[in-house]
Parts: structure tokens; C-alpha cells; sequence
């Protein structure tokens, strides 16, 4: 497992996500991590912007219906230290490997690049399948 370390200053845990996705071709996914909302964390939210994504799973934080490997890694700081580190990429991906074995030839799928994105807060899981790494950008907290 890989900790996607987006902003080395986002080294907190994250309170929520939302997420907007549109329907039709060329779509983007809109997520937005609530970093603001934790208490001596982040002052700023950080806004993530795949553009045409595979897949999105949302999961409520307790399932963990699509498997994570068990060693999840933290935050560094010491009293966020017990808190999942909020941006991960998992390598070797079962989800990603069943979806890519279903879009790609044989031959192709050996050199697939579908990537499992898993995005952690305090009350959700969010797992986006991509092709591309999305764009980023830390934004001021919603009152949402």
C-alpha cells in the first residue's frame, strides 16, 4: 500500500467526504476531503478531480466492503497518530484487477493501469478506480 501524500502538510486525519459525480461521457468526479472539520487539524479542504473515473464505491467508515490490506497507515503527528492516513493507492488491487480483467484483452491486462484510489475520513471510505491520478487543490472550507 502506497500513502499518497498529496501536500506533506496534510499529515491529519480527515472528518468527511463528500462527492459529485454528473452522468454522461467525459464526466468528472468531484470529491472533496473535509480536513476543516477536525478540531486542531486542517484549516483548508482538499478538492480532488478525477476526470472520466472507472468507478466510485462509497462505503460507510465501519464495512470496509472492498478490501484494504490490514496495516493501514497513519498519521505522523502525535495526537493524530491513531488516525488512518486520509490518501491511499493500493497496489495489487483485487477491485482494480477484476475491473481491468473485464475491460482489457488478455495480453493488454498484464500492463493495465487501472489504479485503486481508497480515500479515508473519520465517518466514510471512498474508493475511485482510474486511469489517471486526479487533479488536486487544497480550497477554503464549505459551510456544508
Amino acid at each position: 500500500m502506497i500513502k499518497w501524500e498529496i501536500y506533506k502538510e496534510l499529515d491529519f486525519p480527515c472528518a468527511d467526504i463528500s462527492y459529485c459525480w454528473d452522468s454522461g461521457r467525459n464526466t468528472n468526479l468531484i470529491i472533496t476531503m473535509h480536513f476543516s472539520r477536525v478540531v486542531g487539524g486542517c484549516g483548508m479542504d482538499l478538492e480532488l478531480v478525477f476526470s472520466s473515473p472507472l468507478a466510485l464505491q462509497w462505503e460507510d467508515e465501519s464495512y470496509g466492503l472492498i478490501e484494504l490490506p490490514n496495516n493501514l497507515p497513519k498519521c505522523v503527528q502525535d495526537r493524530f497518530k491513531r488516525w488512518t492516513y486520509p490518501t491511499l493507492i493500493i497496489p495489487n488491487s483485487n477491485w482494480a484487477d477484476l475491473y481491468a480483467a473485464n475491460i482489457y484483452t488478455k495480453e493488454d491486462f498484464k500492463s493495465h493501469k487501472v489504479t485503486h484510489f481508497a480515500f479515508v475520513s473519520m465517518n466514510d471510505l471512498l474508493h475511485v478506480l482510474s486511469e489517471k491520478k486526479p487533479r488536486v487543490r487544497l480550497i477554503e472550507p464549505s459551510d456544508n
